[in-house]
């Protein structure tokens, strides 16, 4: 993908069908910056693929990307090899309230940070519409980390982030699977000492279409990443 732009949206898709449309919308109405939207995409036949080409038809801004595998972390990585931009930020496909915080998002990595969360844990911050398991694990984890680790962020969790391409570059990803890749990446950025910071976001949980988050099948893989956090506290504790 050839371009000058400086930051990339990178959204995987995966059937969203009239989602997806206000999604982009919302992000040509608010986004100041020269950008793109990478849409990332499972299959050819995805109907996803066809909204998005009727409804903005040949438009420069939009570049598709097919996941060299399928599911939402190997699309993730399918994006960030993609990208050209000196920052990646990953948004969702159903989200229609965090784009006006876009502009933020770039202009925090504009002053110097590796890594931008959104978080809904901090004050102004908002999770709704979750299940109650998924938000009580949610901001469980996120709690333990924040108060009895070095992390530096209060919501661990989120998916949402804007990432350097320098980071990206830099780390070998390990995620294979689930939605652990945006906290692997946040995890090493931390222990290598970048600059990470939070601004607050709001999420709601998706009121059309199925969410594909299945709890217990990604316990164990966001499990190897906690234990990789607490390690890399134990390590900074020992250095001082």
């Amino acid at each position: 993908m050839k371009g000058n732009n400086i930051l990339d949206i990178l959204i995987p898709v995966f059937n969203e069908d009239e989602t997806i449309v206000k999604t982009i919308e919302n992000i040509f109405s608010s986004v100041k910056y020269d950008y793109k939207i990478i849409i990332c995409y499972d299959y050819d036949e995805d109907p996803t693929l066809k909204i998005i080409k009727e409804s903005f038809p040949y438009n420069s801004k939009i570049v598709f990307v097919k996941n060299f595998s399928k599911g939402f972390n190997n699309a993730l990585i399918s994006g960030f090899k993609s990208s050209t931009a000196k920052a990646v930020l990953v948004f969702m496909a159903d989200d229609h309230t965090n784009h006006n915080i876009i502009n933020l998002c770039y202009e925090k990595f504009a002053e110097g940070y590796q890594v931008v969360c959104p978080s809904r844990f901090i004050r102004g911050g908002k999770m709704t519409g979750n299940p109650l398991l998924k938000g009580v694990i949610t901001k469980l984890v996120s709690f333990f980390l924040f108060n009895f680790t070095s992390f530096p962020i209060k919501d661990s969790t989120n998916s949402f982030r804007l990432f350097s391409k320098e980071l990206i570059n830099k780390v070998k990803i390990e995620s294979n699977k689930g939605f652990t890749l945006s906290l692997e990446l946040t995890a090493k950025a931390h222990r290598l000492g970048y600059n990470i910071t939070e601004i607050p976001t709001i999420w709601v949980e998706r009121d059309k279409g199925k969410s594909r988050f299945k709890l217990f099948s990604f316990i164990l893989p966001y499990t190897k990443w906690l234990y990789y956090i607490v390690k890399t506290s134990i390590f900074y504790k020992n250095a001082k």
